[in-house]
């Protein structure tokens, strides 16, 4: 028969061997130090390890340089030249429209000057500046047209067509110089040169002005004044209400 004392014994071995492990366990825990780190568990990576785990999405060994653009020498420019080269407009302008002068300029009367009307009436004045102008043009249509019109003696009575043409143009050169010098009173009206009236026929500074205007020659001056009693080169009259008188040369 069992007593009570063994049946105690008995459970108290059992319960002590079943209570090793956990008293092993208590130990355990209570060896281990409350200063030392708790170690990271395997699971949970660092930061920086994270980091230098992952790959670059962008393999710098297979990206293309961006920048890099290859030259294209076929490709021409594509704004021209907005002013290309031409000849000067002047040029052109000459070669396409002659000058307005051009006529002018080839008549050789065309080089004198104003007209000088000078103590002229008012009507013989516009007469000779209309005769000044168509002789520096050579505008042999309009000195005739005058010439007729006025009943005009030209020298030798000759018709005033034969006086003003292409063929003399010695004549529009020596009326467009007559006019432009000064004239002197008569008893109708006024004439240039002066020199060819009687107040200014022994003046020599008249002679010398008609030797220098190109209308006589020293030579011929000095014949003139020898052998003819005056001046017989070329002279004009204009009377005082306009009309043209004379136009002529010689005696």
């Amino acid at each position: 028969m069992t007593t009570r004392g063994s049946l105690l014994s008995a459970r108290r071995l059992r319960l002590g061997s079943a209570a090793v492990p956990m008293l092993v366990a208590v130990l355990a825990l209570g060896a281990c130090s409350d200063d030392e780190p708790t170690a990271a568990p395997a699971t949970s990576p660092s930061t920086s390890d994270t980091a230098s785990a992952t790959p670059s999405p962008t393999p710098t060994t297979e990206t293309p340089n961006p920048t890099h653009t290859p030259t294209v020498t076929e490709t021409p420019s594509a704004t021209p030249s907005a002013t290309p080269t031409v000849r000067p407009s002047a040029t052109r302008t000459s070669s396409a429209s002659p000058s307005a002068s051009r006529t002018t300029a080839a008549c050789a009367a065309g080089r004198a000057g104003a007209a000088d009307t000078t103590g002229m009436a008012p009507a013989a004045a516009a007469t000779a500046k209309k005769l000044l102008s168509a002789a520096k043009k050579c505008d042999a249509a309009t000195l005739v047209a005058m010439a007729k019109a006025d009943g005009t003696g030209l020298a030798g009575d000759r018709a005033p067509a034969t006086v003003f043409s292409a063929g003399t143009p010695q004549n529009f050169v020596a009326l467009a110089t007559l006019l432009t010098m000064v004239p002197t009173e008569t008893f109708d009206g006024t004439i240039q040169p002066r020199v060819f009236s009687e107040q200014y026929a022994e003046t020599d500074a008249e002679w010398d002005a008609v030797v220098s205007a190109g209308l006589v020659t020293r030579a011929s001056a000095e014949r003139m004044r020898q052998q003819d009693g005056g001046y017989t080169g070329y002279r004009v009259g204009i009377a005082g209400d306009g009309t043209w008188t004379f136009f002529t040369t010689g005696r």
